[in-house]
């Protein structure tokens, strides 16, 4: 059995249930990877962690945008 400590983001995405591209963008905005080269960004398993932290406090929403209670 091969273990793969590093996976293309190709690899990770059906996984978080996102397309590739999606976690792409993610991955560039957040600077959560490891660069092996200019072009080519691998995921850790803790990267992938992180990065779930990173996407669930972005779209989390902030007081304003929570519903307000009319009748407080």
């Amino acid at each position: 059995m091969t273990v793969q400590i590093f996976r293309t983001p190709e690899q990770v995405a059906p996984e978080l249930g996102m397309r590739p591209t999606e976690l792409r963008r993610y991955v560039r905005e957040s600077g959560i990877c490891t660069r092996l080269s200019k072009n080519r960004m691998m995921l850790h398993e803790d990267d992938v962690a992180k990065l779930v932290t990173w996407v669930r406090e972005r779209n989390a929403p902030t007081p304003e945008e929570q519903e307000q209670d009319p009748f407080a």
